[in-house]
């Protein structure tokens, strides 16, 4: 009858003691694992920077625009912060009137940095009169420096029109 209780005890201990220690164990391991370290930016704060990039284009207000882009940032995946101003000075110069519309934003945060994929329209009038009209898929990605989102790049497929 001892060798019985014996064996009872034997087999109970197993049976109840093994989850205990697995669930310590898991416990343990949970606690010893990092966190997920936070995104770099809220929806809000994203389109919150998309309202200024869009109005400051429009207003052509260069320097305010330009702020918006990182200081090592490209653009096609060939210019420069150099190029990059050249550009944009350009079209401003030349613009009477800008519209600026982004449509089917796609937003994808992550710990270090912001993608945005969307379909834009632009429509420039000339000082000429003459007006111009682009559109495509654009794709941006923004970065943090100095606690603000810049744009790190942009590049940006201008369809053909027939």
């Amino acid at each position: 009858m001892k060798s019985v209780f014996v064996a009872i005890s034997v087999i109970f201990l197993l049976l109840v003691g093994t989850p205990i220690h697995s669930q310590m164990v898991v416990q343990n391991r949970a606690a010893s694992q990092p966190s997920p370290r936070p995104l770099i930016a809220t929806e809000q704060e994203v389109k919150q920077f998309f309202e200024n990039y869009i109005e400051l284009y429009r207003a052509k207000n260069i320097d305010g625009f330009l702020s918006l882009f990182s200081l090592r940032a490209v653009q096609n995946q060939k210019d420069g912060p150099r190029e990059i101003r050249e550009i944009y000075n350009n079209l401003f110069d030349q613009s009477q009137a800008l519209r600026y519309r982004l449509e089917d934003q796609k937003v994808e945060i992550y710990e270090n940095a912001v993608e945005v994929k969307a379909r834009y329209e632009i429509e420039q009038t000339k000082r000429s009169g003459e007006i111009r009209a682009w559109k495509g898929q654009g794709r941006w990605v923004l970065i943090k420096e100095g606690g603000v989102l810049k744009i790190s790049s942009v590049d940006y497929r201008n369809e053909k029109t027939p």
